[in-house]
Order: structure tokens, then sequence, then C-alpha cells
């Protein structure tokens, strides 16, 4: 509704759902107003936070090997994970940045580029793919024959969850 598929849109349409916490997939069928749901898949377990994870223990790894401090209480943890979270959505229009982190009164800064985040998140975002080609399998249909995909979550403003989801799908995201 809020993409205005309710106005005269009709076919096939997917909704590919990446929120913080959770991810979810549905295929709709709209005709003459009315929207079916043919298929529905997620994963309760996986979201755009485990992006922010992932960074965050990018950045962890790259204070280990230049020998400061890598032990976290909670105020670290969450200064990090706030630190992470940024990273992430800079990089969704900048090529490069760089971030600084204080962990145990330390303080140390990390460069990190899309290269390297596309690195850290494809295997999440190779999971979304999965779940997404079972809804499409459990539907019988192919992923091919859908007239939209609409985006909905932070996390898919990241350029290769956007790109993923255009290649398996033959067409930009709405």
């Amino acid at each position: 509704l809020a993409y205005g598929l309710d106005k005269g849109a009709e076919g096939l349409y997917a909704v590919y759902d990446l929120g913080g916490g959770t991810f979810d997939v549905s295929l709709l069928r709209l005709e003459k107003g009315v929207f079916q749901v043919l298929a529905t898949g997620g994963d309760a377990a996986l979201g755009g936070d485990d992006f922010d994870n992932a960074i965050a223990e990018y950045f962890l790894a790259e204070r280990r090997a230049a020998g400061k401090p890598a032990e976290l209480q909670s105020t670290d943890t969450k200064q990090l994970l706030a630190t992470a979270r940024l990273a992430k959505e800079c990089l969704t229009d900048r090529t490069q940045g760089e971030w600084t982190i204080e962990v145990g009164g330390v303080v140390s800064r990390h460069k990190i580029d899309v290269p390297t985040l596309d690195e850290l998140i494809q295997p999440m975002i190779a999971r979304t793919l999965k779940i997404a080609e079972g809804v499409f399998e459990d539907a019988g249909i192919d992923p091919k024959a859908v007239q939209g995909v609409v985006l909905v979550g932070g996390s898919t403003r990241v350029p290769a969850v956007r790109h993923a989801v255009e290649k398996m799908l033959g067409r930009a995201p709405l």
C-alpha cells in the first residue's frame, strides 16, 4: 500500500523485508485491488543487526591484530555496535570511511570500504536469497515472473543487498 501497488497495479510482486532483527519475504498476487499471499518465508534470527555485528567483529579483529585490547564492557559493546551501524549506513552512498572506537579506554581508528563490507555481509545476503528462492519454489513461480519487488527495512539500502535482489529477480527493486 505504501508503494501505491493498490492503485491499479496487477500481477506478481515480491516484498523483501530485511529489518534490524528479522528477514521476511512474501510473494503477492494483485488483481483488481485484491492482494493474495501466494507464499511467505523468513528467518527470525537474521537481520541488519547481523550486518552490524559482522562489522563490529571486523573492527575488533583489527584491534587484536594491532595488539590493542578487545575485551568489551557493556558500554563498549553499545558504542562499538553504534559505530558499526554508522559505518554500514555511511557506506550506502560512500565508497569508504574511517571510524574511531574506544574499547577498554584505548582509542583506535578503523577504515572500511564497500568491497570489505560486501565480503563481510555476503553470507547473510546469500541466506536471504536462499529463503527467497524457497518462497518462489513453494509458490511454483519463477522469480523472473514478478512485475516488481518492494524492499522494506533499513538494511535494504545497502547496495550489495539491492544488487543481489535485482540479480535474482532480473529487475531493479521499487
